[in-house]
């Protein structure tokens, strides 16, 4: 992975647009424990095309600030995420399950998705907030992602 340098006053609105919530965040200044991580990967390294599950199938609703993208299982939905758009970055979040997604297979296939679409829109870069430090990643975020800064809820 090329470095990748975080300037949060480029992606702090992307993340304001889809967090979906009053929850502000600042850079950690010092040491301790942060609230959360800043997780970077180039668009080309995330794998592609998205797995899906049998029966699974993917769509894409631009909704104002940000884009969602849906996983659904024989015309439901399983799971989903946020994308919003910077220049040659997006930020990606809001991610839902109303199906167990335990080792990772359904949130991998939404992230993948997303990839694809920041892709299509010129972003070279993907970023996303975890809460805590990096090894509380989800499973669909550990392959290739990589800490990118640290934040404290503000």
């Amino acid at each position: 992975m090329t470095d990748f340098e975080l300037n949060w006053d480029s992606v702090a609105p992307l993340f304001a647009a889809i967090a979906g919530e009053d929850r502000t965040y600042t850079p950690h200044e010092g040491s301790g424990n942060a609230d959360a991580t800043v997780l970077a990967i180039a668009t080309g390294d995330v794998p592609q095309p998205p797995r899906l599950p049998e029966g699974g199938g993917i769509s894409e609703a631009p909704l104002g600030e940000y884009d969602v993208v849906e996983l659904t299982i024989w015309g439901r939905p399983a799971a989903q995420g946020r994308i919003a758009f910077g220049d040659g970055i997006a930020a990606i979040g809001g991610f839902g399950f109303a199906a167990d997604d335990a080792d990772g297979r359904l949130g991998a296939a939404v992230v993948s998705a997303l990839a694809e679409e920041a892709f299509l829109e010129g972003a070279e870069w993907l970023v996303t907030i975890v809460e805590g430090d990096s090894a509380q990643t989800p499973p669909f975020l550990a392959e290739g992602w990589a800490e990118a800064g640290k934040l404290s809820v503000g």
